[in-house]
C-alpha cells in the first residue's frame, strides 16, 4: 500500500519521535554571529535564575573550530559559565562552573574590589599567587588559571575600577 506525502512525514516523525531525535534537534539553535553573546547571557541567566544585567561576559572567542562566550556572575564570590557552538553558530552546551578562589598564599593588603576585577578579567577559573602592593593605593596581582599553564600580572587600583596594566606571562 502506498503511502501519501503527508503519511509518510507523519510516519516519519512518529519514528523519530519514538528514537529520541526530534527533540535534540528542535533544541540546537543556530544564533547569528553579533547575538552569540547575548544567547549566552540569556540562556546562563535563565539556569542560574538571575537577571540578565547581573552578568559579565567577554567577547565571542574562536578555538579549535568552535565559538566560546566566557562569562560569570557580578558578585564577589562569582559562578563561571561557558557557552559553546560550534563553527556554523549552532548552541551545543552551557558549562557551569565553580568561581574564582579567593584565596591568596600572600594578600598584600589589596582589597577585594581589585582582587575580584582582576580575577573577572581571566574569565576561567583561577587563583591568586601573588600580590604586592606598587605604589600607594595600587596592587600587582599575579594570577594563574587552575587548568591551563597561562599566568598574567594585572596592575589594578585598590577600588578595583580599572585594569591599569595586563600582561601575560610565559
Amino acid at each position: 500500500m502506498s503511502q501519501t506525502p503527508l503519511l509518510r512525514v507523519l510516519s516519519f516523525s512518529l519514528a523519530a519521535a519514538a528514537l529520541g531525535v526530534l527533540p535534540q534537534a528542535a533544541a540546537a539553535k543556530i544564533v547569528s554571529e553579533p547575538k552569540l553573546a547575548q544567547s549566552c547571557a540569556e540562556d546562563a541567566g535563565a539556569r542560574l535564575d538571575i537577571p540578565v544585567n547581573e552578568l559579565i561576559l567577554l567577547p565571542v572567542e574562536k578555538t579549535h573550530g568552535k565559538l566560546h562566550v566566557y562569562g560569570q556572575t557580578d558578585g564577589p564570590t562569582p559562578t563561571l559559565f561557558e557557552c559553546v557552538f560550534d563553527g556554523d553558530r549552532k548552541f551545543l552546551r552551557i558549562d557551569i562552573k565553580e568561581g574564582h578562589s579567593q584565596a591568596s598564599p600572600a594578600d598584600g593588603g589589596a582589597p577585594k574590589a581589585a582582587i575580584n576585577k582582576c580575577l573577572q578579567m581571566v574569565g576561567v577559573p583561577a587563583r591568586v599567587e601573588q600580590i604586592s602592593p606598587l605604589r600607594p593605593g595600587y596592587y600587582e596581582i599575579i594570577i594563574q588559571e587552575k587548568d591551563r599553564p597561562r599566568k598574567v600580572a594585572c596592575t589594578v587600583p585598590e577600588d578595583g575600577s580599572v585594569i591599569e596594566d595586563w600582561v601575560e606571562m610565559n
